[in-house]
């Protein structure tokens, strides 16, 4: 009887999101460290997100939600104390918006401070070398947005929950670089000019391409 129950299509049905068209003007600090033509692409010709990939988002909400527990865990207060999490802040700006959600803040017992973890699911922590570019601007940005200075980038392995930790320092100068790229994606949105294929000029990123779901439209240079 179990037989006729097809269990990933229940999966996703229940991930299934709706479509929905992003506005111009509105912006997000996770979307902006990647390839600026990928973000352009995803105002202009919206997709529905494919059902692995939500799986995989969900896995990471989910991971998350874990490492959320462990902070808050009396067994732990000794070392930190848990503020918050999924904290959504908004920074308003001339002409647009930014906006997005910390994923925790906690305090140091030792010596007070305080500290944004930004947390992000990884296949194997132990090819976690460096932090990912992409996670350190976003972790700048809300550093800038929050007004504390210290963060990490917390990697965790899906398949045995092992860590990895980065300390990031809030460089202002990288923040400001970052505010500035927001404000080259609106106006590029605005004025509807195609960015450069930024992915495809650093071998650092190109791997990015592999994965695109905008690629056919960008080897055309299609606009």
């Amino acid at each position: 009887m179990i037989s006729i129950i097809d269990f990933d299509k229940l999966i996703e049905t229940h991930l299934k999101r709706e479509r929905k068209q992003k506005q111009i003007g509105r912006y997000y600090p996770s979307e902006i460290g990647g390839c600026i033509r990928k973000v352009w692409y995803s105002y202009k010709y919206p997709l529905e997100i494919e059902p692995d990939k939500l799986k995989i988002f969900e896995i990471g909400n989910i991971l998350h939600e874990f490492i959320m527990q462990v902070f808050k865990n009396e067994k732990n207060a000794d070392s930190i104390s848990f503020l918050e999490s999924e904290l959504p802040f908004k920074m308003e700006k001339k002409d647009f918006v930014i906006s997005g959600r910390l994923d925790d803040i906690i305090v140091l017992k030792e010596d007070g401070r305080k500290i944004i973890i930004e947390v992000k699911s990884i296949r194997d922590v132990n090819s976690a070398s460096k932090p990912n570019k992409n996670h350190v601007m976003q972790l700048q940005f809300y550093m800038h947005a929050t007004g504390i200075k210290d963060g990490v980038i917390l990697y965790v392995d899906k398949n045995n929950l092992k860590t990895r930790a980065f300390e990031i320092s809030y460089d202002e100068r990288h923040s400001l670089d970052i505010l500035n790229r927001f404000k080259a994606l609106h106006e590029l949105l605005t004025k509807d000019v195609l960015p450069i294929d930024e992915a495809k000029r650093s071998k650092d990123t190109l791997w990015m391409c592999n994965m695109c779901e905008y690629r056919a439209k960008c080897d055309r240079n299609e606009g």
